[in-house]
């Protein structure tokens, strides 16, 4: 649960508007930033590879369904913290207890921030726009809550896009905290890698992933031998792999590097080769 650590009022609205704050599209400047925030959660302030920005992140929740977003190839924007500037256009489509939550015990307007809004491409490939509420189940106890969300879908309704609230329970915790694991292995000049390194020692790994079907913490132990490398490059690779794309492993279940490529049911996804189990023989 995030609030203001600072008191809202007229100037300070005018100084996020003058900011740029909910605008711009490859520039976007989130409404709400971890600065203006004391949260019961932690706060989160990360790099994005994919909008090449960083992203404002105000609960644990919001973390971990973006790193779902950051992950996901069909995902092309991610907007965190959208401020929903013309709600002046439904106004008329509200009762007078929904008009209130607009307005501070002053007058100043309320300003309401849907978490993520959404740019996908549907199973056609056609973009299309989502917009997406993290919240706390407990927090949908809350008279307060429920009202501003309902302005959200009724907003979100005139604009014919597609919004829904996503409570922490439906979030699928495995995926997000493997995912955030191997993303930052992206950043391979971390390891002192170039791209071509990189790709020569990828290929030796996954050319062992296809002729052994020994526990992967050994492969990559191996690896490490023969390449005469340090310890620890092998699990990074591992990683990288992952975070590439290069093999698709089930990410539901937690990694565990003493298992086999066959129960962590490893696939590559390389040019040569694509979709092969690596067990399938």
């Amino acid at each position: 649960m995030a609030r203001r650590s600072q008191q809202w009022k007229d100037s300070t609205l005018k100084r996020f508007l003058d900011e740029g704050r909910g605008q711009g599209e490859e520039d976007f400047k989130p409404w709400l930033k971890v600065s203006d925030i004391s949260s019961k959660g932690r706060v989160t302030r990360l790099y994005s590879k994919k909008l090449n920005r960083t992203i404002h992140l105000l609960t644990d929740s919001q973390t971990r369904y973006f790193y779902l977003l950051e992950f996901d190839d069909r995902v092309v924007s991610v907007k965190e913290q959208f401020p929903l500037l013309s709600i002046a256009d439904i106004m008329d489509q509200l009762d007078e207890s929904l008009v209130k939550r607009l307005k501070n015990r002053d007058g100043t307007p309320h300003v309401l921030v849907t978490t993520f809004l959404i740019t996908a491409k549907d199973e056609n490939g056609q973009l299309r726009t989502y917009a997406r509420s993290i919240k706390d189940r407990n927090e949908l106890e809350k008279k307060d809550t429920l009202e501003r969300l309902e302005i959200q879908r009724r907003f979100f309704e005139s604009q014919k896009i597609d919004w829904a609230v996503v409570t922490s329970e439906e979030i699928p915790h495995q995926r997000s905290r493997n995912i955030e694991w191997v993303l930052p292995a992206l950043y391979i000049e971390d390891a002192g890698l170039t791209e071509q390194e990189a790709q020569y020692y990828s290929t030796y790994i996954i050319e062992a992933f296809r002729s052994t079907k020994e526990p992967v913490r050994g492969l990559l132990d191996a690896f490490e031998r023969e390449m005469k490398q340090e310890k620890g490059l092998g699990v990074f690779l591992f990683r990288y792999l992952i975070a590439s794309k290069q093999i698709e492993i089930n990410l539901d279940q937690e990694i565990n590097i003493n298992h086999t490529p066959e129960q962590m049911e490893v696939i590559v996804r390389e040019s040569v080769g694509v979709g092969r189990n690596v067990c399938s023989g």
